[in-house]
């Protein structure tokens, strides 16, 4: 029997969910670093080298992050995935990339010219810190804690994340 199925369903879809949950948040902010390194250093790109650099930053972080999951698995189970398994692990990593779905439409309108590179950067910031918003108030709203505790718990997760995009300016400052 493998591993997978000695561990309650409800375990099992926790574990999932919560994979599911770290690597959207990987792959957003990745693409939030990704826009504002555009945005401070490159903002009189075409929307289409933005779109570009933003699609290979993504599609990096997901190959990475399913490379993570794939040798993770092999080192904790000592074995590689059973094929289910392994349709899991894809499935998550590539429903990861959703959430830049935004951010990309946003880009793209600027490649049809309903606004500049510069404004679709903008929006593409906005939208991204709005995914990151939603992606916590769910996690968060799942959580059997008392209403206050739920509070303290996100806004800790707004300092975190301020933290990271402060670190991520810095970094291409």
């Amino acid at each position: 029997m493998s591993d997978h199925r000695s561990t309650p369903p409800d375990r099992a879809d926790a574990a999932h969910r919560a994979a599911a949950l770290k690597e959207r948040i990987y792959v957003a902010f990745t693409a939030l670093a990704v826009i504002l390194t555009l945005q401070a250093h490159d903002a009189d790109a075409s929307p289409g080298r933005a779109l570009g650099t933003l699609a290979v930053a993504v599609a990096a972080t997901v190959c990475t992050v399913y490379l993570a999951d794939l040798l993770s698995h092999v080192v904790v189970h000592a074995r590689v995935p059973t094929a289910a398994e392994h349709g899991r692990m894809a499935a998550s990593t590539l429903g990861a990339a959703t959430v830049v779905g935004p951010a990309v439409v946003s880009l793209a309108l600027a490649a049809f010219g309903v606004y500049t590179t510069t404004t679709g950067l903008l929006v593409a910031t906005v939208t991204t810190v709005t995914t990151l918003t939603a992606v916590g108030l769910l996690a968060v709203r799942r959580l059997a804690l008392p209403r206050r505790q739920r509070v303290v718990v996100m806004a800790c997760e707004v300092v975190l994340a301020l933290a990271v995009l402060v670190l991520g300016v810095l970094a291409h400052g």
